[in-house]
């Protein structure tokens, strides 16, 4: 087997002045570190910190454990002196590893990371860090395991297309895990709804409670908990009446036949209402209008919005100017029409009196 040249530098630190020079440098590292740690503040301490730990315990153990089995193998005992280089090596580049993975979680949750992201919302401000944590972390373990690799001789044209074959593989295997995945990066960049809204989508309403990566969270109005995977919001429509302006009014009332006559009278003075009135927004569309002829009614339309977005508010809105319209259509002695069918006999037909049966005698 070809030596691979990381084993050549390594190799040094298997012979006795390797292990005291290792020794000093792990020491002096100790030092250094310490002395950062004590006059860093905020993220510097936190970071010399993250990286104390595994380099220290990984770079230790790789030195020593490395040492042992060269000498070991040098005495003769069944242990290659190649595996104890590739050992020493892999120890070396899982501490690396290590402590990468612990300095971008501390970088991650520092405050100027969060500074720098500017976002105003804390807990979208979570997920994203979040996010970005676990995609640090899965990238920093993967470079690892291909690292690994190499260090007990698989040739880099192999790891690479190792790494291609099992992502297209992972790709397709977790190909629904992916889609809900990326809908839920979607859903944080384009933010069609937050938690706390009342959504509507693919025949299933409720209130947002919270926004997953994976998943979303609703609460029906039976109270019931819905788990709703994010491809769905990605491939149908959103009802979002939380994002509305405005709530609308539209309602045909229908009027009997016999009322033709005060129908201008009365949509005038229904106009007149909603112009007035306290919940209708006068900067959007008002109308009221005789706009159908009806089987059994002449219809009025009324079209309007509120002012006021919440549900319970604009019914409680909505139904105080019904009645109020209701008043005004009795004010014209009018009334609302109900079905009904008028008859009208064939002309030349009369009815013809029932004929008794007669008695038995």
């Amino acid at each position: 087997m070809t030596k691979h040249p990381l084993f050549s530098g390594l190799s040094y630190f298997q012979t006795n002045p390797g292990l005291i020079a290792g020794t000093i440098i792990l020491a002096v590292l100790w030092i250094i570190l310490s002395f950062i740690s004590m006059r860093s503040r905020h993220i510097g301490a936190r970071l010399v910190h993250a990286l104390r730990l595994p380099l220290m315990l990984g770079l230790s153990t790789a030195l020593y454990l490395g040492w042992l089995a060269r000498l070991l193998a040098s005495r003769g005992d069944r242990f290659d002196g190649s595996l104890s280089l590739q050992v020493s090596a892999s120890l070396t580049i899982i501490s690396i590893g290590w402590a990468f993975i612990r300095v971008g979680n501390v970088v991650f949750r520092s405050k100027r990371f969060e500074n720098w992201l500017q976002i105003e919302d804390p807990k979208d401000e979570i997920m994203l860090i979040r996010l970005l944590e676990r995609i640090f972390t899965i990238l920093i373990i993967i470079l690892t395991g291909a690292a690994l690799m190499v260090t007990f001789g698989v040739s880099s044209t192999a790891v690479a297309t190792l790494l291609g074959g099992a992502g297209i593989g992972i790709g397709f295997g977790t190909q629904q895990i992916s889609q809900n995945f990326l809908s839920g990066f979607m859903l944080f960049f384009n933010r069609p709804f937050k938690e706390g809204d009342w959504i509507s989508t693919n025949s299933m309403e409720g209130t947002v409670e919270s926004i997953g990566w994976y998943h979303t969270r609703l609460r029906t109005f039976d109270r019931r908990p819905l788990y709703i995977p994010n491809a769905v919001f990605a491939t149908n429509p959103i009802e979002n009446p939380g994002q509305m302006y405005n709530r609308r009014i539209k309602v045909d009332i229908g009027l009997r036949y016999e009322d033709i006559s005060k129908i201008d009278q009365i949509s005038k003075d229904v106009r007149k209402l909603l112009k007035s009135h306290h919940a209708i927004d006068h900067n959007q569309t008002i109308l009221v209008n005789f706009n159908q002829w009806d089987s059994s009614s002449i219809n009025l339309m009324v079209y309007c919005f509120t002012k006021t977005t919440v549900w319970s508010e604009w019914l409680d809105q909505q139904q105080d100017i019904f009645l109020q319209i209701a008043n005004i259509v009795k004010s014209h002695d009018a009334d609302f029409a109900f079905p009904s069918m008028t008859l009208y006999p064939t002309p030349g037909i009369t009815t013809s009196p029932s004929t008794s049966p007669s008695s038995p005698s």
